[in-house]
């Protein structure tokens, strides 16, 4: 449920100085486009300083730099070295926690007899725990979750309306899945036998480590024979799909739309910006960014930036953007430059039906 403090109580929750008048009693914390009487907000940027001047917000969360802002607007502030993070604590509290308000089974789930669940869980109607499976100790289960034969959830797990984790799936502590995922669907593996696709087996499963979280309406399909990994800390946005045998990294960066084929392995660190795809078998080193819409055909260097399709440096990458909005203007030089050449051979051409008097005598006329 929402509660109500005050900006002293904010204050103590964030460990930060109160500036003002602390009694000011605060309802919620919106951003400060948004934010109204009642509410706080932070500051900690300073093209948003403006926008603080005119606001009706009751309070504000402000960095070092920004304390002046607040008492020139006349309203109480909450001073920390960082004003976003203390925000999200501050609208986090007042907003109430987002973990279920109550613990166990509902009796519209299935849960089979051999399955293994921790006392404290919270299992919604119409989820649907398989033969072996374990789920550990706080994780919730929001209706239409399938965690088939097998599986094996950790501590404070959050799988959220209809992801279905297929047999075999292993989760980490503290990972949170979002809407409408499928973790452990066969690799997409074909063999051509006789002018026909057979069908590889992909008797494989699918490990994901603790502190992941994933998107909605995403995809990681099962290895062939082993395990596709996703490292510990990885955030992996919307409808990403991560293909069959990969090895992704700790604290992955995964944009929407990103596509990975088979059997590809990332460092720590790597950032893939939004519709990125990546060619099977590519190995991307630690720290290194791939850029929007980028086509990775090769393997990728340590801290190395690339965009482009097929990716290339993009420093390089850049030049070339350069040159292709030049094109129009150097097409348009080219016809001029035709056209004159054209001026020119007319010119220095003889007619048809002219004589030309031609000595080769060499005495000369």
């Amino acid at each position: 449920m929402p509660v109500r403090a005050t900006v002293s109580e904010l204050a103590t929750l964030v460990k930060g100085q109160v500036v003002g008048d602390g009694s000011v009693e605060i309802a919620g914390a919106r951003p400060i486009a948004v934010a109204g009487p009642g509410d706080i907000t932070f500051l900690e940027d300073e093209k948003y300083v403006r926008l603080l001047r005119g606001s009706p917000a009751s309070a504000a969360i402000v960095g070092p730099h920004f304390r002046k802002h607040a008492l020139e607007r006349g309203i109480a502030a909450i001073e920390v070295t960082d004003p976003l993070s203390a925000f999200l604590a501050v609208r986090s509290h007042l907003g109430g926690d987002k973990v279920a308000n109550w613990k166990g089974i509902h009796p519209q789930a299935y849960v089979a007899p051999t399955a293994r669940v921790a006392e404290d869980v919270t299992i919604y109607p119409f989820v649907y725990v398989g033969d072996g499976a374990e789920v550990g100790s706080g994780t919730v289960l929001n209706p239409g979750v399938v965690v088939s034969a097998n599986c094996v959830l950790g501590r404070d797990v959050i799988l959220h309306p209809n992801v279905v984790l297929y047999d075999g799936v292993k989760l980490g502590d503290r990972v949170e899945i979002h809407a409408g995922s499928v973790l452990g669907g066969d690799g997409f593996g074909y063999r051509t036998v006789e002018g026909r696709h057979v069908k590889v087996p992909q008797t494989g499963w699918v490990e994901v480590a603790s502190d992941v979280e994933i998107g909605a309406n995403c995809t990681i399909d099962r290895g062939t024979f082993e395990a596709t990994v996703i490292g510990e800390g990885t955030k992996i946005d919307n409808l990403v799909m991560i293909g069959h045998n990969n090895r992704i990294g700790k604290h992955n960066i995964l944009c929407g739309q990103v596509g990975i084929a088979g059997s590809c392995t990332t460092g720590d660190y790597v950032v893939m910006a939004g519709q990125a795809g990546i060619k099977d078998h590519t190995q991307i080193g630690d720290k290194s960014i791939v850029g929007a819409q980028a086509g990775v055909h090769r393997n990728i260097l340590p801290g190395q930036q690339v965009l482009g399709s097929p990716a290339v440096p993009i420093k390089e990458q850049r030049l070339i953007f350069a040159m292709i909005a030049r094109l129009p203007e150097m097409h348009r030089q080219i016809r001029e430059l035709s056209a004159q050449i054209a001026l020119l051979t007319a010119a220095t051409t003889p007619s048809p039906g002219v004589d030309v008097d031609v000595d080769v005598s060499g005495n000369g006329f």
